[in-house]
């Protein structure tokens, strides 16, 4: 295939005949022919990316500049809508010009009423993208891969006094083009050229105003274009999916979906492993009424396609929410977060993706606005070499015709007055971790490449300042942190062999604050920013060092919960993530560390200028009785290795990695006065894995932490904001796989091992029923030994786990 040549006036063509016929349309809709709106407008920004090319490690950062014009026509009549879009984004890097791109989409859709009962819909669009190099499907050419997309929908609603009806389909059509890989030659990508025809239907019953029942049914063919070098491999497929679910609209402003039901997909090639699986589904959107806040979460299970080797599909699971919100007519806030587990078929990979996201945009006037984005992105894969983390920040400048907010309602925010909280200092403490992601050759003398992951906890004493402006129940400031740690790993070959380290010193670190208030004044906040940190490197080997001390630059994000102890002082509890710029550093050859760090941290903020909250909070009596709930976090695994090496050098080091976790949460709990006991029983699952891979022939071992249960009491204290600060204790049992390969000689371990788990929280309410819990926990293991052979390698597992929650009262 040649690739297509497209000028500059392809692209901005459909945008510039959408603004000719937006201004036709206006003066028709001012003649009386009809009632069409329309749109238009552009946004500049920069961007920084610390890491352009998803790589573990040696991660290379840019800043690009962003240019992304649009356009929109509306038309609405009595029985029709119609709208016509289009968009286009140009993407220029500073130092990789190479990743340059410009992508676009043009289309149109519409619906149309042919009687009170039912309406016919459908759209049409084309593009033109490149894909991102954090796709696992990602080839690695010089440039990234580009594609031209069609598709297409169309189906009919229909209502039948109480039974309900959508019957579609859907068509899509992807081109890709050839790649130059490194050495000049070219990637072929027609392979992957395919089209994608999906026909369903959903059929329901409605009960009542708030409840209804349904079924859905859907086929879809999936066809290459091209055939493969062999018959084993062919992509082509066809898949099924049915599912029965509810839908429910308990009050005006919540409406909740849930499905359950089955999922095939069949593949032409023999050597491509047929999927036949559960499906789950579920969408939340709460708004209330006259509220500028909207709150969304949705559970999505699909098949999608991949060209990872071997591999037929990925089963992806994706968990997923977002707020939007007006902090004030002129000030927006988007918030989101997702965690998704891809299970690629046939091949023994398995990678969880955990997303983050917040944006802000301040409109200077009705049509010209600035704006800051923060998106960050994590890969844990199965596969050591996968593993990523890319943290993107943007600022921005834009205009658009369409009025963001109306003068009235700025002049009423305006009455209202905006008060300033003014400035708070604090003091806090707690735990520190830092890990790191190590790349680099063997040692002196043994051919072959060295992967692995360190990490090591220790204790964190810092101080923090910051201001803070009040938009009615939300919070918007700056804050400034310092600490000092004292967290360090270690890899020693005692008595010959290399041994090397990072310890962390102190950092400093200024970043934006966004909170919201709660009932009682208690408030939950996120917050992002830039951090430097003060660390210490040594690698020694064969009588030579290589040891430095200095400044790394960082990209931090964390949140926690903030609840009054009186009307000038908070007591808050705070986590944050970090992640460091890489280091070179060793003998000849060097190693590539990339550092990240986690904290948590127990703090007191006092807050000279506050007032005391009018919020009023929940009694003690509401945390009576039985609870559950949800939860999610970030946790991290850290492994004390030691065994005997080659003679007479023995092994001593820290392992450990971190990664994301979900699961339920239930317990029943009383109150004496303000004091309070539950017993709890707990369920998660993660995948938190560390990896210590020598290639092409060397010791290979890795810890892996699967899901895990656990029991536990709490204790605590009701104070008057309604807080509940706690304490807990209990056993858990969690599994690991503990791996071991050298040669031929393999050793697998699936057990299921009791710790001690101590830790304590913060829980806040929401409302009367609804509570939003933060907390902290550390367990200890048994040790684990493997008989290696030459000796025996013991394995002291420990995990710490952050989690947040939100639990309800029946």
């Amino acid at each position: 295939m040649q690739t297509r040549n497209r000028p500059t006036g392809f692209v901005l063509l459909p945008l510039v005949l959408a603004v000719s016929a937006a201004s036709n349309a206006q003066a028709q809709a001012t003649a009386g022919h009809g009632n069409w709106t329309h749109n238009v407008g552009v946004t500049v920004g920069n961007e920084y990316d610390d890491n352009i090319f998803a790589e573990r490690e040696n991660r290379q950062d840019d800043t690009i500049t962003v240019v992304s014009p649009f356009a929109e026509l509306v038309g609405k009549g009595e029985r029709h809508e119609v709208r016509l879009y289009g968009h286009a984004e140009r993407g220029k890097y500073h130092a990789f010009e190479s990743e340059n791109y410009t992508d676009w989409r043009v289309g149109t859709e519409g619906r149309f009423a042919y009687s009170d009962a039912g309406s016919v819909f459908g759209g049409l669009n084309t593009g033109h993208g490149h894909e991102s190099r954090t796709s696992p499907d990602a080839v690695n050419g010089k440039e990234p891969t580009v594609y031209d997309r069609i598709g297409a929908f169309a189906g009919i609603n229909h209502t039948f006094g109480r039974v309900t009806s959508r019957v579609g389909g859907t068509w899509e059509s992807l081109d890709f083009d050839d790649v130059e890989a490194d050495g000049g030659a070219s990637i072929e990508q027609d392979d992957r050229d395919r089209d994608l025809t999906t026909v369903g239907g959903r059929f329901g019953y409605r009960l009542s105003d708030t409840l209804e029942p349904f079924v859905q049914a859907a086929a879809d063919l999936r066809d290459y274009d091209l055939s493969p070098a062999s018959d084993s491999l062919d992509r082509d497929s066809r898949g099924a999916n049915a599912a029965a679910g509810l839908i429910a609209r308990p009050t005006p402003s919540l409406k909740a979906e849930v499905l359950v039901g089955w999922m095939e997909q069949d593949y032409d090639g023999d050597a491509l492993e047929d999927v036949s699986t559960h499906d789950l589904g579920a969408d939340l959107t709460w708004q209330p009424a006259g509220s500028a806040t909207r709150v969304n979460a949705r559970l999505d299970r699909t098949i999608e396609e991949t060209t990872v080797d071997d591999a037929s599909s990925s089963v992806r699971t994706v968990l997923g929410g977002g707020i939007t919100t007006a902090l004030r007519p002129d000030l927006t806030l988007d918030l989101n977060a997702s965690y998704g587990d891809y299970d690629y078929q046939g091949v023994a990979r398995n990678d969880n993706l955990l997303g983050l996201g917040l944006g802000l945009r301040h409109y200077l006037n009705p049509h010209l606005f600035v704006g800051m984005n923060y998106d960050f992105l994590q890969r844990d894969s199965s596969e050591p070499g996968e593993d990523f983390d890319n943290n993107r920040l943007m600022v921005n400048i834009g205009t658009q015709l369409a009025r963001g907010y109306e003068d009235e309602a700025l002049l009423a925010a305006a009455r209202d007055g905006d008060a300033l909280d003014g400035l708070y200092v604090g003091v806090q403490g707690g735990s520190g971790e830092v890990g790191t992601a190590q790349s680099g050759p063997r040692a002196t003398g043994q051919d072959g490449k060295l992967r692995a992951d360190f990490r090591d906890a220790d204790t964190t004493l810092g101080l923090f300042a910051g201001y803070v402006l009040a938009l009615d129940d939300w919070r918007l400031g700056l804050e400034l942190e310092a600490d000092r740690a004292d967290a360090e790993w270690t890899h020693a070959r005692k008595g010959g062999g290399r041994v090397f380290s990072v310890e962390k010193h102190h950092d400093l670190g200024l970043g934006l604050r966004a909170g919201r208030l709660l009932a009682g004044g208690n408030e939950v906040y996120g917050r992002v920013g830039l951090v430097r940190g003060r660390f210490e490197s040594r690698f020694a080997e064969g009588g030579e060092s290589d040891d430095r001390t200095e400044w790394l630059d960082g990209r931090r994000l964390g949140g926690g919960l903030e609840a009054p102890l009186a009307a000038t002082l908070g007591l808050r509890m705070d986590y944050s993530f970090t992640d460091y710029e890489d280091i070179d550093i060793g003998i000849g050859e060097t190693d590539d560390f990339a550092t990240e760090e986690s904290m948590m941290r127990l703090g007191l903020a006092w807050h000279p200028w506050r007032q005391a909250s009018e919020r009023a909070p929940v009694s003690p009596e509401a945390y009576r009785g039985v609870y559950a709930g949800l939860l999610g976090g970030y946790g991290s695994l850290a492994t004390d290795l030691s065994g005997p090496r080659t003679e007479p050098t023995v092994l001593d080091a820290q392992f450990g990695d971190s990664g994301a976790l979900a699961g339920l949460q239930a317990g029943y709990g009383l109150t004496f006065q303000r004091f309070y006991l539950a017993a709890e029983l707990e369920a998660e699952a993660s995948d938190i894995t560390w990896n210590h891979e020598r290639t092409p022939n060397g010791r290979n071992y890795s810890v892996d932490r699967e899901s895990s249960l656990g029991v536990a009491l709490r204790a605590g204290y009701i104070i008057d904001s309604g807080a509940l600060l706690y304490l807990r204790g209990g056993s858990a049992w969690t599994d690991f796989k503990t791996h071991y390969a050298r040669g031929n000689q393999e050793v697998e371990l699936d057990e299921t091992e009791q710790g001690w788990r101590v830790g304590g929280g913060l829980e806040v309410p929401i409302q009367e029923q609804l509570r939003l819990r933060m907390d902290y926990t550390h367990t200890r293991y048994d040790e684990v030994e493997v008989d290696v052979g030459s000796g025996v390698d013991r394995f002291d597992n420990e995990e710490n786990v952050t989690r947040l929650g939100v639990t309800y009262q029946f």
